[in-house]
């Protein structure tokens, strides 16, 4: 793995180069953008990364394919300006202007994820009623030094993006340290929070101070009363709120990510003009998580009620100029995203990211409780390769309807707690 930080102008670039043992590579562009390179194209890059001149990168091309220089050259030059594009990824369209090949979605099958989270800590100063955690409170914590092996190891199987969740992370006292330490190795680093300590902006400074990139903030509405009522705790809205405006007065990337539930669901639309005022300039929705207390807290919506509510975040997101995520995995029969251009969605665990424990303890997903290993005591790949992990990235654990489906490589079933907890049967049809 190698890391690179390129700064042009106003622009700032964080560039990852993953080289596997064949030769071949992924480039990955402010933890956003990931192109997969052949030998001969990991190898450019790596030489125009490294800052080679045209005519060592030309010798050493030379040297490595036993090609005569000119040929070298002219392979070279050729490539420079798609290398060039790539890492300013808002330049160009890399498939329209270069001519790139895209492949189809979830069919790539890399030695690591890309996204590594840390859970730091199952305690939390909330006690949202649909919280997907389905561990005690008081469990085992390792230490500060034993995360930063967890980092060190993260960073030697190739993963640049951590993030670092909960639990609430910011409970740790030693966030801004593991943060800094992540920084210091290349990794981009993030947070998953409810906000609420970063209300105090003394406390933010320090989480930007060791480097932290982004930041996800969890407001579940702008009613005051429904957002306390959610998370079971007073007060929590005011706390939550003046974090959120501190995060965006900051230098910080940021977002805020909210659960669609019975209780919420009528005032999204309150609740979105609420962040455009404030500033947000990027909004995530989800549906509720099949795990933990989301298991049988019974306030989850039926996937036939999205459609009309994420169509009214898609039109009011795009008339206040801000992005929109969307991220829960749902069968397509009964809701298809892209009809809404919300994007493919398809369930990435144990395939683009995973989660690690409090504990060290791997899982496939930071609400998938089954563990896989434990990354302080075991190989890396009969992590990556247990059954487990096998069985969602080859879609071998969806309903027995799915599985004739043109688009199930896409729509892999839905979120498979889901499967797990409801047995949803799929409505077979047509899917354009």
């Amino acid at each position: 793995m190698y890391s690179f930080d390129r700064q042009d102008h106003n622009e700032k670039c964080r560039i990852h180069l993953r080289i596997d043992p064949d030769g071949f590579g992924t480039l990955m562009v402010n933890a956003a953008r990931i192109y997969h390179l052949n030998e001969t194209a990991c190898f450019m890059a790596w030489l125009f990364l490294n800052g080679k001149t045209e005519q060592e990168a030309v010798s050493r091309i030379s040297q490595v394919y036993q090609i005569p220089s000119p040929d070298a050259k002219a392979d070279y030059l050729a490539f420079y300006p798609s290398i060039e594009a790539l890492i300013h990824p808002d330049s160009t369209c890399p498939v329209c202007d270069l001519d790139l090949e895209i492949n189809t979605p979830f069919s790539a099958r890399p030695t690591a994820p890309y996204r590594m989270d840390l859970a730091l800590t199952y305690r939390c100063n909330n006690n949202c009623a649909h919280c997907y955690n389905a561990r005690p409170r008081n469990f085992p914590e390792i230490s500060t030094g034993q995360w930063k092996k967890v980092i060190d190891r993260c960073w030697q199987i190739g993963i640049p993006h951590i993030i670092f969740t909960g639990g609430e992370p910011t409970l740790r006292d030693d966030l801004a340290e593991l943060i800094s330490y992540a920084q210091s190795l290349g990794q981009i680093t993030g947070i998953n929070t409810n906000g609420r300590r970063l209300s105090d902006v003394n406390y933010l400074e320090s989480l930007i101070a060791a480097g932290l990139d982004h930041v996800q903030i969890t407001l579940e509405s702008s009613d005051r009363d429904i957002h306390d009522k959610l998370v079971c705790h007073s007060g929590a809205w005011d706390e939550t709120i003046a974090g959120i405006k501190n995060a965006v007065a900051s230098k910080l990337y940021m977002m805020t990510n909210t659960t669609l539930l019975q209780e919420n669901s009528d005032h999204l639309e309150e609740t979105l003009l609420f962040l455009h005022n404030v500033g947000v300039p990027t909004v995530g929705l989800n549906a509720l998580i099949y795990s933990g207390r989301g298991e049988t807290v019974g306030t989850g919506l039926p996937e036939t009620r999205l459609p009309a509510l994420l169509d009214t975040a898609r039109r009011l997101t795009s008339e206040f100029g801000q992005k929109l995520i969307w991220y829960t995995p749902t069968q397509y029969c009964h809701f298809d995203p892209m009809s809404l251009q919300l994007g493919i969605k398809g369930c990435t665990a144990a395939l683009y990211n995973m989660c690690i424990e409090p504990d060290g303890s791997v899982i496939p997903c930071q609400s998938f409780y089954q563990p896989l290993g434990n990354i302080l005591k075991d190989k890396w790949s009969s992590i990556w390769e247990h059954p487990l992990s096998v069985s969602l990235r080859e879609r071998k654990n969806v309903p027995s309807g799915c599985t004739s489906c043109a688009m199930l490589q896409e729509c892999g079933g839905g979120c498979p707690l889901h499967q797990l907890t409801s047995q949803p049967i799929p409505v077979l049809k047509e899917l354009a």
